[in-house]
């Protein structure tokens, strides 16, 4: 376990956490942080998928503004800077950043076999991430802004998976009716809602992880990524 230099399309050096499954010709993960950086709970996330058969990078992407930034979501006031760090954040050029992250694990890798995971704030950038960059299938996690995002995706988008938690404040029945919706009318797209669940069930120690709704939707992320890879 340990960092790489991301060299971006308009030549910066972004740092990513790198995880590495034991198998050097894996499928490749990029996974997409929640608004507090790449912290303790990202680490464990990027651990778990590597032990899953994945080679996984996870991105810095407040480097621009906070690199190596660490928020503890039970902080009120650092909760509120990842917030405002996210309402800052130029969405074009943080997902050029991950096509940069992307195209430089496949280098690594030697194949072009590359999924994305996004949780909370990059369950919402994963969706954009699928709608232009080739990877091969993205999950995100209790995305938030998703029934806004979702009309400006095209058909050609990689094929996506939602987790949604039906507890979440910020999806609400009714948001999650029109999200709902959207993803069933598009081929090979699929969304699933965890009952008794609120935003962040599956964060690692998190004050709302549900450990059976953790493990059902890995189940359904791998046999989704199965059908892709």
């Amino acid at each position: 376990m340990s960092y790489v230099t991301i060299t971006t399309s308009d030549g910066k050096s972004m740092k990513a956490f790198e995880a590495l499954a034991q198998d050097k010709n894996a499928p490749g993960l990029i996974l997409i942080q929640e608004i507090f950086g790449v912290n303790a709970s990202m680490r464990q996330l990027a651990k778990n998928w590597a032990e899953l058969g994945f080679n996984v990078w996870c991105p810095d992407l407040f480097f621009r503004s906070e690199p190596g930034l660490e928020l503890d979501p039970t902080n009120q006031s650092q909760f509120q800077l990842g917030v405002e760090l996210m309402q800052e954040m130029d969405v074009d050029a943080t997902l050029a950043d991950l096509e940069s992250a992307r195209a430089q694990l496949a280098q690594k890798l030697g194949h072009e076999r590359i999924v994305s995971v996004g949780y909370c704030m990059g369950g919402r950038l994963v969706v954009l991430f699928a709608n232009q960059s080739p990877i091969k299938a993205a999950v995100s996690y209790y995305g938030v802004n998703l029934e806004n995002t979702l009309p400006h995706i095209g058909a050609e988008a990689a094929p996506t998976l939602l987790h949604i938690a039906e507890l979440d404040a910020y999806v609400p029945a009714e948001t999650r009716a029109v999200i709902e919706a959207d993803v069933a009318q598009r081929s090979g797209w699929e969304s699933y809602v965890y009952a008794n669940c609120d935003h962040a069930f599956a964060r690692p120690n998190g004050m709302h992880y549900q450990a059976e709704a953790d493990k059902l939707a890995l189940e359904r992320s791998l046999q989704f990524f199965k059908k892709s890879l």
